[in-house]
């Protein structure tokens, strides 16, 4: 009977894979991003430099699927609805807050996949993934805007850019002053989306 868990060596292989994914983010979070080498992880899970070198191909390449792997548990635990408030966007900036080194790593990462000259899996990940999700939050705009749930003077593309700008530049001046409170400024953004009165 088909279950649709993964079975035999290909469950050990996937728990492995997210048992290093752990392991790297509890490191990143306890060392910083510099300090966290493959040997520090491979050691943490109880596997050669080798052995990660054969799963992942590279740091970097780990690096990357730690922010892989996060989105993709984000999308899940944060679907986007359209009901005008953007709370998903609210919770899951909430939420980075309290998942040490993930936020610092997807800064660090960003960065780089930024100033790659060539093209790179890093530099299209980012590059896809702000792509998606410019259009994600345009679609909503739109949508919210026809139904007057929010104001219509803003074109949805710039207002997609400038949500996304926010949210990585409160998570940068986070990570300088922990004292900021990046949800609620995310929501003050979204206040400034509400329909003007009058």
């Amino acid at each position: 009977m088909a279950t649709g868990a993964p079975r035999g060596q290909y469950a050990k292989t996937e728990q492995f894979r997210l048992d290093v994914l752990d392991a790297a983010l509890r490191i990143l979070a306890e060392r910083g991003f510099d300090a966290t080498t493959l040997q520090l992880v491979a050691e943490e899970v109880g596997r050669s430099k080798a052995g990660l070198l054969h799963h992942f191909g590279s740091r970097e390449a780990l690096m990357l699927e730690i922010v892989r792997h996060r989105d993709e548990v984000d999308r899940a635990a944060y679907p986007a609805r359209d009901d005008g408030r953007f709370e998903a966007s609210v919770s899951l900036v909430a939420h980075n807050a309290t998942v040490p080194g993930l936020v610092a790593l997807f800064a660090v990462v960003a960065s780089l996949a930024a100033t790659d000259t060539a093209p790179t899996a890093r530099r299209e990940y980012f590059r896809t993934r702000y792509a998606r999700n410019r259009e994600g939050f345009a679609r909503r705009i739109a949508a919210l805007q026809r139904d007057g749930a929010l104001r219509d003077d803003i074109a949805p593309q710039a207002a997609a850019r400038l949500i996304l700008a926010t949210m990585d530049g409160l998570q940068t001046q986070w990570l300088l002053d922990p004292g900021i409170d990046m949800a609620d400024d995310l929501r003050t953004l979204f206040a400034l989306l509400a329909p003007l009165p009058g």
